[in-house]
């Protein structure tokens, strides 16, 4: 090299992926030093399929990790299970760790004028850009570190640095459009008017209506004189269905005039949406430190009108050795977010169930005042995207710094501070012409704010110490201080003089706003440490042990310890194993932990008062008393713990280019702080308690093959597959879920033997085809030939306990939410610089209550799917019918039955991407590289569910209520094409 200013070094991939560097709670060690269960998931890995947020860019690619989205909403909450749900009561999401420090931005303000469940995913403040890698930590021996906040696993973020050479300048710049996968097949407009004309003629023959208009006659209608002659200047007509195959207006001999118009009104709320994405970094760094500083413009248009998602992320990311004893650094991160929520989620209102629900010989055309009429069935669709409101604002800051001191070369110490603060404020306003602010509302206004500021403090001490090339000892012990607060306020009004400025100002009201605030603090003080012990790099020991102190709990049992232990044999470093010349790596790893969970409110061990008033010397006085719906306090109350095992198997073949782990788990919950019923004679109805105990035990796979790699040819296969097993044990009896919404009451049971996520409720039996079906069944045998006759084509459900009544004893269990196996597939295919990569997806044996169906009563105005129509109950073939004859009676009840539950059973081709890298395109600007790639997400679906998307989860993070889905926001399909320059 000698005379040579300029070299270049092309890097070849190491197949030696055991030396790799990952990081672990509270330090970082090799893989091949590793005795617990930990996923890794590079940065790049994550971008591929261009995701905008990380929960998203994680789906699919780690085996164990069940992550699903609540609705397709941009900015839309996600949910992230480790390993199943280890409570039903408390959160089973697990720990975020950004950079050494937890992440957390509280809750989401609520929208108090409406009702949905619509959240934001706190995970898409995080730009996705700017991580390096995510580490999942998943058994005992690895999350027991963390004590209370692992119980449910721990996601180890590390963002990027720079790296010593010269500064490195990346821009990257994604556009793209959208638009939803699927629509629901709606009745048109002709067959929905000949469905109404049959519900009359039904009901006339069946129910004995002497109603004999039918509702779309093809006749003109006049108004009278007081003197009962006709005005035939008031004509209009009501077109016959065939009409509706032709709209435009129609007109009588005396010179009237209507309009018959129509709408499909899922194409009157969606539209093409467009997205674009750009990040700009600039790093760099030499053998004294590193630098890097980022920035972050996204912006994502939902595919329902009005709606989507904006942010603004900056990060900077600089550390220094200032001597070479001493070393300080910071990452700080600031994020500005805007999310403009479209109405879904919600049972009785909102956006999507309006655009299915409402008639289709409306349109967009149709005089407003004839629309609202409809409000009590469902609003005006296009009054919700283009008059409704719904704004979420939400600043976060988060840093993460360090002062780290070399006491010896050996010894080190390390003091970590963390602040976040997080400030969302929520606005929303509904006008007249929806139904939450239909008269006599006048227009509903709601404001929220929620903050939220934590500060984290770790004092670390770290051994690392290797004795006679032989025995090598890496230790940490510490103490850790969290502190977090928050500020909660809610204003909510109605009643608007008009609609121009919205909750803008609120004082105009004339019902008076409703306030509501609440602000509270939590404390979590902990000493840790752990030490592993490896024995000429073969055996493998690690030990670990934390005791937290929670202000959450009574003195009595406010500190909880947690232990955890593991051993690894490299069996491939034996000499026998060597010479059988076959394996790369194999490691046999096995671990016994137990972690705790503090999952209670801040305040819930403490009684709270509230004003009540008492009788007291003839008068009534004002006073305090506690509050009844809390309960009495268990002074007992303790922690809820995990104990988990975990027995695993790595081996590497071929210099490692075949790969394979192997986990099986089993880890059960005890002591499930949860609220239980208690006598009312005690004054209360419920008690805060522990109680009851949830087993998950499962199999999990990860394989990974390099089929090709030679002459410019490289082919990488990742593939991962998951089983779980969830149990409810230990209550005294069964209980139940919160209520879905009204008319789902007891969905979801918690019994013993039953996992969570168990759908309760009745079996349906066909319908009563005949007078003899219904005369047959001891409830009807008696009933008069009126009533027979009127069960004819109706709904007939199971008698299970055989006393002739159908009652709550005759429910039982109908579904269950949980998946029997989850997997993914990633390939990756490059020739020379150009690279094509696509991921398979797919959940099996998971059930969906799919509570849409609700509304398909076959027995009102409302639209109906056109599968309904067409398996409908008809006297001439009812063989095969799904739903009950056509009605326009709103006496029809339906049970909760397994008629709302479905196979969520889906494989998904959830991305494809194409890439070509264009190499030192331009020298003398310095662009070393221009990447251009295309990539298509969420491609196709392949699914027997119904409605829009199988992967919906409409209660987020509530563990007890999975696997719902109720009028969500469609999946977008997107493209788009992106370019990536780095100099």
């Amino acid at each position: 090299m000698a005379g040579k200013s300029h070299i270049t070094i092309t890097m070849q991939e190491d197949f030696k992926v055991m030396d790799e560097v990952v990081v672990v709670g509270y330090g970082t060690m090799k893989k091949s030093d590793l005795s617990g269960a930990l996923s890794s998931l590079k940065g790049e890995d994550l971008m591929k399929g261009g995701a905008l947020d990380l929960a998203h860019g994680m789906q699919g690619k780690v085996a164990g990790v069940q992550i699903n989205q609540s609705d397709g909403a941009p900015g839309g909450g996600m949910s992230i299970v480790v390993r199943g749900a280890n409570s039903f009561s408390t959160s089973s999401q697990p720990l975020y760790i950004v950079d050494g420090i937890p992440f957390d931005t509280g809750s989401t303000p609520s929208n108090g004028a409406t009702q949905n469940e619509q959240g934001s995913n706190p995970l898409s403040m995080i730009n996705p850009h700017d991580i390096e890698n995510i580490e999942i930590l998943k058994d005992a021996s690895a999350t027991a570190i963390y004590g209370s906040r692992g119980a449910n696993g721990v996601v180890i973020i590390t963002t990027k640095r720079g790296k010593a050479g010269k500064p490195k300048v990346e821009f990257s710049g994604n556009w793209g459009f959208s638009h939803i996968s699927k629509k629901i097949d709606m009745l048109d407009p002709v067959t929905y008017a000949r469905y109404r004309n049959e519900q009359v003629i039904s009901d006339q023959y069946y129910l004995g209506s002497n109603k004999t208009n039918l509702a779309y006659p093809g006749t003109w209608g006049y108004q009278y004189y007081n003197d009962g002659h006709i005005n035939y200047n008031t004509g209009k007509y009501t077109g016959k269905p065939e009409d509706y195959a032709h709209p435009g207006w129609y007109y009588d001999e005396y010179g009237n005039s209507t309009q018959i118009d129509v709408a499909d009104w899922q194409d009157e709320i969606f539209q093409t949406a467009f997205q674009h994405d750009y990040n700009l970094s600039v790093s760099g760094g030499d053998d004294k430190g590193y630098y890097s500083f980022s920035g972050n413009y996204a912006k994502q248009d939902g595919t329902i009108k009005n709606s989507g998602y904006e942010r603004y992320a900056l990060r900077a990311n600089i550390a220094r050795h200032i001597y070479s004893w001493l070393k300080i650094g910071t990452n700080q991160s600031f994020t500005n977010s805007t999310t403009n929520f479209a109405n879904t989620l919600s049972y009785n209102t909102g956006v999507v169930r309006s655009a299915l629900l409402f008639p289709p010989t409306y349109g967009p055309n149709t005089d407003t005042t004839q629309m609202d009429d409809l409000n009590w069935l469902a609003a005006n669709p296009t009054a919700y995207v283009n008059s409704a409101k719904d704004e979420l604002h939400s600043i976060n800051y988060f840093s993460s710094s360090f002062v780290e001191i070399k006491l010896f070369p050996f010894l080190k110490f390390r003091q970590n501070l963390g602040l976040s603060y997080n400030d969302s404020h929520r606005g929303s306003y509904y006008d007249r012409h929806t139904q939450e602010g239909k008269a006599p509302t006048n227009g509903k206004a709601s404001r929220a704010a929620n903050i939220w500021k934590s500060l984290t403090a770790e004092s670390l001490l770290t051994f690392d110490y290797t004795l006679a090339k032989v025995h090598k000892f890496n230790a940490v012990a510490g103490f850790t201080v969290e502190n977090a607060s928050w500020d909660n306020t809610s204003i909510l009004a109605s009643n608007f003089p008009d609609d121009l400025t919205k909750d803008n100002d609120l004082s105009r009201a004339l019902d008076k706003a409703t306030l509501a605030s609440d602000k509270g603090n939590q404390r979590l003080a902990s000493f840790l440490g752990r030490i592993n012990y490896t024995l000429m790099d073969k055996y493998l020991f690690t030990a670990s042990v934390r005791s937290d102190g929670s202000s959450k709990f009574t003195d009595k049992n406010k500190w909880a310890t947690f232990l955890s232990g593991a051993f690894a044999w490299r069996a491939s470093e034996e000499k026998f194993i060597k010479d059988l010349n076959i394996f790369s790596n194999l490691k046999f790893r096995l671990s016994y932990g137990e972690t705790g969970n503090q999952g209670i409110g801040s305040y819930r061990t403490l009684p709270q008062l509230g004003v009540a008033n008492y009788p007291f010397n003839g008068s009534i006085q004002s006073g305090s008393a506690m509050v009844s719906w809390r309960g009495p306090v268990d002074s007992d109350i303790k922690w809820e713990t995990t104990a988990q095992y975990n027995l695993g198997v790595d081996f590497g073949l071929f210099n490692n280019r075949l790969t394979f782990t192997a986990d099986y788990y089993y880890k059960k919950t005890r002591d499930l702080l949860q609220e239980v019923k208690i006598p009312s004679s005690t004054g209360f109805s419920n008690k805060l308690t522990n109680s009851g105990n949830v087993t998950n035990k499962g199999l999990e796979l990860t394989l990974g093959i390099t089929p090709v790699d030679s002459h410019g040819w490289h082919w990488n296969i990742n593939a991962n597959l998951a089983f779980n097993k969830n149990e409810i044990g230990g209550l005294n009896g069964d209980q139940y879920a919160n209520t879905l919404w009204d008319g789902a009451d007891n969905v979801f049971i918690q019994r013993n033997g039953c996992p969570i996520g168990a759908i309760y409720g009745y079996v349906e039996d066909g319908f009563y085809n005949n007078e003899a079906a219904v005369r047959a069944d001891p409830q009807y045998t008696f009933a008069s030939a009126a009533t027979v006759k009127s069960k004819i084509g109706e709904i007939r459900y199971l008698d299970l306990n055989h006393d002739g009544k159908i009652t709550e004893a005759d429910r039982t269990i109908i579904g269950d939410t949980n998946p029997d196996y989850t997997w993914g597939l990633t390939n990756n295919l490059t020739w020379k610089d150009l690279s094509l990569s696509f991921m398979l997806q797919g959940s099996h044996g998971n059930d969906i209550f799919n509570g849409n169906l609700q509304d398909v009563k076959l027995g009102n105005i409302g639209n109906i799917p056109v599968d309904a129509y067409n398996s409908r109950w008809q006297a001439d073939s009812y063989e095969n019918a799904k739903w009950p004859k056509a009605s326009s009676g709103y006496e029809r009840n339906f049970l909760v039955s397994n008629r709302y539950v479905e196979d969520g059973s889906y494989i998904k081709l959830k991305n494809i991407s194409l890439t070509y890298n264009w190499n030192h395109p331009f020298k003398s600007v310095g662009l070393e590289r221009l990447q251009f790639s295309f990539t298509a997400t969420n491609v196709f679906t392949i699914t027997d569910y119904s409605w829009y998307d199988p992967d919906v989860n409409a209660f987020g993070s509530d563990s007890s209520r999975r696997g719902v889905d109720i009028y969500s926001y469609p999946s977008a399909r997107t493209f788009t094409f992106g370019i990536n320059a780095t100099f």
